[in-house]
């Protein structure tokens, strides 16, 4: 059966302009592809800016796109295993909401912060369309750049099924290679964990990078919580990163991803030089110079927008000092129900 329509989902943690980028550019050139667009609300914002749904809600308007907005925020963090079977628990893992709930066969996860160059997704359509077997996922496998089997050149994502390494020469490699990939102390911690376990293919930084990426979610929705027994992907728990704990239970139950890198078709988070989105979660500064770059870029290639509405431009400023009263009442909610439960 050739498939044609997806649905997408994409988590919004900050950034309206790059986000708007993300999906104006995504659907400009696959929109015969999509469905439903899952935007999903972090209950949690940086630097305060809740306001920016005002601005997706008003540029975003000719898109068929359903907000979510989940009652828990991880970020890089993972809820309790036991606590998976209920489902706001679950909805507040990245892109869970959209996986859970999308009728079609498969499903489109993309970050916040890319700009779309061609129908990647009607490319990444084409090689599932095109296989002779059932497959779970396509897109950029692995993150390669933190993997000492790249570094000794004996592994990377097109062939990351070729090499399975005992986990006495993965440490070997770890050791060897570790201030070639300078991986952070809790990573490097997480890698030696996971040798101890044996657990060392998929290698620890093999994942499906989401990205830009093609999940099968009938296989999805049959296998992971709620209905079937694996971790969801939008969590870490023991893994490196979002994804490596799902990844590796579904390579290790034999099923088949497909390695589709997504340059030059997309490129991720194309206005910060770092090149990475988080750097600018920690950084006001960086924050608001991609957020500019962005929307300069909106008002080159899509200048409809350029004149944001005087109400839209009211409601995001009205929006701000609405949030904070309302985070203190959140906040201060939480302390009295705190010294309520306390025993005395």
């Amino acid at each position: 059966m050739s498939i044609n329509k997806v649905d997408v989902s994409v988590n919004y943690y900050g950034k309206p302009y790059q986000t708007i980028v993300t999906l104006l550019t995504l659907w400009k050139h696959s929109r015969q592809h999509i469905g439903t667009i899952y935007l999903v609300i972090e209950k949690n914002q940086p630097y305060q800016q809740y306001g920016g749904v005002k601005l997706l809600q008003w540029a975003l308007k000719q898109l068929p796109v359903e907000y979510y907005y989940p009652v828990h925020f991880y970020y890089h963090g993972s809820p309790p295993i036991d606590s998976l079977g209920d489902r706001d628990t679950r909805y507040g893992l990245k892109y869970q909401y959209g996986l859970e709930n999308t009728d079609k066969k498969f499903h489109f996860l993309s970050h916040n912060d890319c700009l779309y160059q061609a129908d990647l997704l009607g490319m990444m359509l084409e090689q599932v369309n095109d296989a002779e077997e059932e497959i779970a996922g396509v897109g950029m496998i692995g993150q390669c750049w933190n993997c000492p089997a790249l570094a000794a050149q004996k592994c990377d994502g097109s062939r990351f099924e070729q090499f399975q390494p005992k986990p006495q020469e993965y440490r070997d490699l770890l050791n060897k290679y570790l201030n070639v990939i300078s991986l952070p102390p809790a990573r490097e911690a997480i890698h030696y964990n996971l040798i101890e376990k044996g657990q060392t293919y998929p290698l620890p930084e093999c994942r499906l990078n989401e990205y830009a990426c093609l999940i099968n979610t009938e296989l999805y929705q049959k296998l992971a919580y709620p209905k079937g027994k694996m971790l969801p992907l939008g969590a870490a728990w023991h893994g490196t990163d979002w994804g490596t704990v799902w990844f590796y239970e579904m390579v290790n139950s034999g099923y088949k991803f497909l390695h589709f890198p997504f340059d030059p078709h997309m490129v991720h988070a194309p206005f910060t030089p770092a090149k990475s989105g988080h750097v600018s979660d920690n950084n006001p500064e960086e924050y608001s110079k991609t957020e500019e770059n962005a929307h300069q870029f909106l008002q080159k290639d899509f200048p409809e927008l350029a004149y944001i509405p005087s109400m839209v431009r009211f409601s995001i400023a009205l929006n701000k000092p609405w949030t904070i009263i309302r985070r203190f009442f959140e906040k201060a909610k939480a302390r009295l129900s705190f010294f309520v439960q306390s025993p005395r």
